[in-house]
């Protein structure tokens, strides 16, 4: 069973994809931020690591980290912002190695997708097999930020400075989803990458599209 990475920039319609290679592909889907999210709940590995070192007053009445607290320990602070982001990113990549080792053993999938934005930067992208980006045109990003999201131009602005530009990710990604249309038209390369997924004759010499 392969592990393919999917990226992408906001407002590219990542979850769109995903959403079909988990409903239409049978595949696992794994959520990096709802991993670092499980293990930041009350008596996991993260929330002990942030309490020890943040404090109580990061903590909600019912005991639970108040994100908006810890952000504000963290903002213009890079030590504090390097000791959270060592109480979490190692912790949520141990535990997507676990997931993917229970996957395989299991072999109920055709495949396994682990989505994160920073596929690259943490380090993700040595998990897997393959790296997709769900690559869509920069003007179309912008207007689904605007009106799924309510960004205004200056938030969106700020978004797509802080990400990897589009050449970075074709250079570095094994294929290129093209998210520019409908999502009949996501279907039909997902089919074809995914040669015999859609009751396709697979390609004898294994030819990519």
């Amino acid at each position: 069973m392969k592990v393919y990475g999917v990226t992408g920039g906001a407002g590219s319609g990542k979850s769109e994809v995903l959403k079909l290679l988990e409903n239409e592909f049978n595949f696992c889907v794994i959520l990096s931020d709802d991993v670092t999210r499980a293990l930041q709940k009350k008596g996991n590995i993260s929330y002990d690591l942030i309490v020890e070192h943040f404090g109580p007053e990061v903590l909600q009445e019912d005991g639970e980290l108040d994100r908006k607290a810890l952000a504000v320990k963290v903002f213009g602070d890079p030590a504090e912002l390097e000791a959270l982001n060592s109480f979490t990113h190692p912790q949520t990549m141990d535990a997507i190695r676990d997931i993917i080792r229970r996957e395989k053993w299991i072999g109920e999938h055709s495949g396994i997708a682990l989505e994160t934005a920073l596929m690259f930067e943490s380090g993700a992208n040595e998990m897997c097999d393959e790296v997709w980006y769900v690559y869509t045109e920069p003007g179309i990003r912008r207007e689904r930020m605007k009106t799924t999201r309510g960004y205004s131009d200056e938030k969106v602005d700020a978004v797509m400075a802080s990400q990897k530009d589009d050449e970075f990710f074709f250079r570095n990604c094994d294929f290129i989803i093209e998210n520019n249309g409908t999502l009949d038209e996501v279907r039909e390369q997902l089919c074809r990458k995914l040669e015999g997924a859609c009751g396709e004759t697979p390609d004898p010499e294994g030819r990519e599209p």
